[in-house]
């Protein structure tokens, strides 16, 4: 027992600065600790602190130098690390010429500006038993239908003050979807890549926020590796105006949507009769650097696919999430706060409630308020009559901006060698360019940031090092305690 005893009295902090062990125990003070730590760290002025042989008043400098040198490192360090709190960013160019190539060819909708086809309006009458009381009423609401898109529900100011409960078990929706426009009947003459298609083969129906329309490369997403006219989609559009609704006044004419795959709607471009439209279409393609994921999506101001528990992640019933997608779906949620229901002709299968025959009047009266988008919190800085939808929507953290500069040439149909496009009109879509922009947003300051710049900060001041601080923790947590416990257990 004595043995061990003397054994555990002699035995002293394991490190590269170990006291002598020719020392009794009783002689070793904590400054001769410190100078043995001192006297072998890598942290510079701690030496000259603890040297014993070193003048006072030098001590003093040493020490005052020393502090000086901890407090510009505190003060320093607080800077950095309140400069990546901040979370700033910066977007830059990533690439100047990014092949087109790379990024399907774009969705292009065409849909006609009268949307019904109305030579088929007796055979749908016949089918749904339509008695000669409820005829009127019955063609009143479907010349409505042929000229509504969305934030045109004014269309329907003709059913306000009417009995609709006659009419109201009929599915307008799907009655719209028989007489709407088929391929074989609206288009001709298609060409893919120069090589001549079958247009049934290439476009099919879709619906959109102008009704029900014919949609290119929305499935397939086939890819173009050309540019210049006639080198993407060529398609003759037929107007046949002996088969619109007698009832509808409006223009004449075609809507195009070019937008970028999985977006469900965009910005249409009217196209009027005996024209030749071409469309070159460029692009601009942004994106979040992995930097920035780890940052919730309302502070990115940018939402990642996999973000679903984020609040800012709204979109269309079974669609990706894209900017557009939410626009939509808060398109939505504005018709049934107003009319407790969504037409569901512009949106694809979702829960909520489709609107009846009996609910459009009540879109007629809150069309003033489907008419803008407002942005919370425009309110100081723009000026407007009425309330628009509010709708808090993100970009996608990968998006890509198609742009389009549309070229029109009139026909010419009186002329004889152009008379087969008499009430029809050509359109011509392809890339403009070969490249694009491609920009890049990144932190400015990363976690890697912070570390080279605290790693520099420590090297100016103390001039130490991952080591440094490894020793300083070793002697902190391991030899210090352990000198205690062999102080008390001499004691």
């Amino acid at each position: 027992m004595k043995a061990r005893q003397v054994e555990r009295e002699v035995r002293l902090p394991k490190a590269a600065w170990k006291i002598p062990q020719k020392e009794p125990l009783k002689s070793i003070t904590w400054m001769q600790l410190l100078d043995c730590y001192a006297s072998r760290s890598h942290i510079h002025g701690l030496y000259q602190v603890f040297l014993p042989t070193i003048r006072l008043r030098m001590r003093l400098l040493w020490a005052l130098a020393l502090f000086c040198a901890i407090s510009v490192l505190i003060y320093v360090s607080y800077l950095l690390a309140e400069r990546y709190q901040r979370k700033h960013f910066q977007t830059t160019i990533a690439a100047a010429h990014l092949p087109m190539y790379k990024f399907p060819f774009p969705v292009v909708i065409i849909c006609n500006k009268n949307r019904l086809n109305w030579s088929r309006l007796p055979q749908i009458e016949h089918q749904y038993n339509i008695t000669s009381s409820q005829k009127e009423l019955f063609e009143r609401t479907l010349t409505a239908y042929d000229a509504l898109s969305f934030a045109h529900f004014n269309v329907f100011n003709s059913l306000m003050d009417e009995d609709l409960l006659p009419l109201n078990h009929l599915n307008f929706t799907k009655i719209v979807t028989e007489m709407s426009w088929r391929c074989d009947e609206l288009l001709e003459g298609c060409i893919w890549e120069k090589e001549l298609r079958n247009c049934c083969d290439l476009f099919h129906p879709r619906r959109q926020t102008q009704g029900l329309c014919l949609a290119f490369n929305e499935q397939e997403q086939r890819r173009n590796y050309d540019m210049g006219p006639n080198t993407g989609l060529m398609v003759r559009l037929l107007l046949h105006k002996e088969k619109h609704a007698p009832g509808n006044e409006r223009t004449k004419g075609f809507v195009i949507d070019i937008v970028e795959p999985f977006v469900w709607f965009g910005f249409p471009v009217e196209i009027v009769p005996y024209t030749r439209t071409n469309i070159g279409v460029t692009g601009v393609y942004h994106y979040y650097d992995e930097s920035t994921y780890s940052m919730p999506s309302g502070q990115r101001r940018c939402v990642m696919d996999y973000e679903r528990e984020s609040e800012h992640f709204r979109t269309l019933q079974g669609q990706k999430y894209m900017l557009e997608n939410c626009l939509a779906e808060c398109q939505q949620r504005h018709l049934l706060a107003y009319c407790n229901c969504t037409l569901d002709l512009f949106y694809p299968p979702s829960n909520y409630k489709a609107c009846e025959l009996k609910d459009l009047p009540c879109l007629a009266a809150h069309n003033y308020l489907l008419q803008n988008y407002e942005e919370p919190g425009e309110h100081p800085y723009v000026h407007r009559n009425a309330p628009g939808l509010i709708c808090d929507c993100l970009h996608n953290c990968k998006s890509l901006t198609l742009m389009t500069e549309i070229r029109k040439k009139v026909i010419e149909p009186w002329k004889t060698h152009n008379s087969a496009v008499n009430n029809g009109m050509l359109l011509n879509v392809f890339y403009k360019r070969p490249g694009m922009l491609a920009y890049k947003t990144n932190l400015i300051y990363s976690w890697l940031d912070l570390l080279v710049s605290f790693g520099g900060i420590c090297q100016l001041c103390l001039g130490c090092s991952i080591i440094s601080l490894i020793e300083l923790m070793h002697f902190g947590l391991v030899d210090i305690p352990n000198y205690c416990w062999l102080r008390w257990w001499r004691n």
